[in-house]
């Protein structure tokens, strides 16, 4: 039986070994070839290149000023959802969380719609003096990555808020303090480890998107370090591919080190785990002072969120880009070309495809590590929980080059929609591993040991019992692995060939080539798939949880667990 299982975790960590690190350490390698040996020749040609100093330069101003904006924005709703006595706090947390759902390359269009060069609010701008404001440019692309990144600071930030006790404030009350200086001295002081920890994640974040500058920048000729490498990937020449390796590589540092960096701020962040929620609020105000900031926080919001996409909506019934709206410029051509276009429909199949296969497979690869985790012991589960947190740390533009240089080795899979599938599993697994941990977590042993002496073998046990009470959080944990995979673009931007196009590339393509109706119809398709996924996702663990007969105050107390716990999993999926 010892043989066995040393047998087995050998197996185990060479799968892993070979999925997870021989990937990157042959982008490492390629980043070191030269002519006939290996050197550091490609890093030196890099800086000796004014367009490499340039992208470098772009990048670190770009997530630099778009994370302090993230910060700021995220930090005072945080404060105004866990502190002030507002009313509509859940529909304020909905309209600040939106962009966590939606697709940056979405967002980024649905800005674009809205600022297009004639349109309306540019017009008006130049009637006042302020505009045009062009968003094909640096300060473009700030402002939608600052947009697309303030649920990540908010989620970060609000509990730790919520967890801080009063008696520390109260202390401070009676030393002198005013209401303005504790909040500063004492609740802001108390929240900086989880502050910083979501800046961080904010930063990586802007490091890693390839749509948003992609979309903007390309047109614009704004180099960032992932679109520079997507250009030097998909460019010919001898040194191409080793030129995107040394760049992959440089990026690659900056992103782990700030993981490391994003894991110390949650160790301390999450030293207050013990403490309990406390969701009352802290900070009165008189009815006229908490409507005036209750409906400034919503219009904020549905101004940076909804409106875009209605004008964006609007904007894909156009006849005619760029005109006037009217009923004479009103047309359906744009959505009867998605539904009849083969190419788009193959990219809605792939898509649907590899969201699908890529949850299952996460479900079950994910959940049996994290059983083997908590119930067993094994160095194969710590390998690959490891090589997982590596792969997400990691840029997509970098993950996409080194399995191209994996799997171009192995006959039939590059250039398939199996290579996908392998770069999807291996970016999107370290999420169901957490999930499933969490699930496993409130599953009490005694139930397994119970079977056992029921003299219920594993798969009884499994079928039974652990399947029934796992399905539910399971599934909804899977949420973030679904949509991620159904609207990703990085990755597929340099893994898919003529026939495994996907949604994302797909809109990409359609907005570089100028047809900009059609991207617009084609982003409210994928809103609209999105939203449908997760109502489908909240039906189905309704649906499992049993249709028990529950009084109103029950159910008003579950639907707020609930709403919690959606948030917990969510920021647990993020850290």
């Amino acid at each position: 039986m010892k043989k066995r299982n040393l047998l087995y975790q050998a197996l185990g960590c060479a799968a892993v070994v070979f999925l997870f690190l021989v990937p990157l350490f042959r982008l490492v390698l390629m980043s070191l070839s030269q002519g006939g040996g290996y050197g550091f020749g490609n890093y030196a040609a890099l800086f000796e290149d004014s367009r490499t100093i340039r992208a470098i330069g772009n990048t670190v101003v770009i997530a630099l000023v778009s994370t302090l904006l993230s910060t700021a924005l995220g930090v005072l709703f945080a404060f105004l959802n866990a502190y002030w006595n507002l009313k509509r706090k859940k529909l304020l947390e909905l309209l600040v969380l939106a962009p966590f759902i939606i697709p940056s390359y979405v967002i980024t269009i649905s800005w674009t719609s809205v600022l297009t060069g004639n349109g309306e609010l540019n017009r008006v701008l130049r009637l006042l003096h302020l505009g045009p404001v062009n968003l094909y440019s640096l300060g473009g692309i700030i402002f939608v990555l600052g947009i697309c990144n303030i649920p990540l600071v908010y989620l970060t930030t609000v509990n730790t808020l919520r967890k801080i006790p009063r008696e520390l404030e109260w202390a401070a009350r009676a030393a002198g303090c005013g209401r303005w200086e504790t909040l500063f001295r004492i609740d802001l002081a108390q929240a900086a480890p989880a502050i910083l920890g979501g800046s961080v994640l904010a930063f990586l974040s802007c490091m890693d998107n390839f749509s948003v500058p992609a979309f903007l920048g390309i047109p614009a000729s704004i180099p960032v370090l992932s679109t520079y490498i997507y250009e030097k990937a998909i460019g010919f020449g001898p040194d191409s591919f080793s030129l995107a390796s040394a760049l992959s590589v440089l990026l690659s540092v900056v992103a782990v080190s700030g993981s490391l960096a994003m894991t110390a701020f949650a160790g301390k962040a999450r030293q207050t785990d013990s403490i309990r929620l406390d969701f009352s609020p802290r900070i009165f105000l008189n009815q006229n002072a908490r409507r005036r900031v209750e409906w400034f926080g919503i219009t904020f919001f549905l101004l940076l969120d909804l409106v875009p996409l209605l004008n964006m909506t609007a904007a894909s019934f156009q006849k005619v880009y760029g005109q006037r709206f009217s009923l004479a410029n009103l047309s359906f051509q744009s959505y009867r070309f998605l539904f009849t276009n083969s190419g788009v429909l193959n990219a809605l199949c792939n898509s649907l495809f590899l969201s699908l296969t890529t949850c299952a497979l996460c479900i079950l690869i994910g959940t049996a590590a994290a059983y083997q985790k908590l119930r067993g012991k094994g160095t194969a589960v710590r390998l690959l929980e490891f090589c997982a947190s590596l792969t997400y740390a990691i840029p997509g533009i970098v993950l996409a080059l080194a399995m191209i240089f994996h799997w171009s080795m192995i006959p039939g899979v590059y250039g398939s929609i199996w290579i996908l599938i392998a770069a999807y599993l291996t970016r999107y697994l370290i999420l169901q591993i957490k999930g499933s941990t969490a699930a496993m977590l409130s599953i009490h042993p005694s139930l397994e040991e119970a079977a056992h002496v029921a003299g219920g073998g594993k798969i009884r046990m499994w079928k039974k019992i652990l399947t029934p009470l796992l399905f539910r959080q399971t599934l909804s944990s899977s949420l973030l692995i679904f949509v991620s995979s159904l609207t990703e673009m990085t990755l597929s931007s340099i893994l898919a060939s003529a026939g495994t196009k996907t949604i994302g590339l797909t809109v990409f393509n359609f907005q570089q080539s100028g047809d900009y109706n059609i991207a617009y119809a084609f982003s409210v398709l994928i809103v609209i798939l999105i939203l449908f996924g997760y109502g489908l996702i909240q039906y189905v663990c309704r649906e499992s949880g049993g249709k028990k007969e529950r009084s109103p105050e029950h159910d008003a107390e579950g639907s707020h667990s609930s709403h919690k716990d959606a948030l917990k999993k969510m920021e647990e999926s993020i850290l």
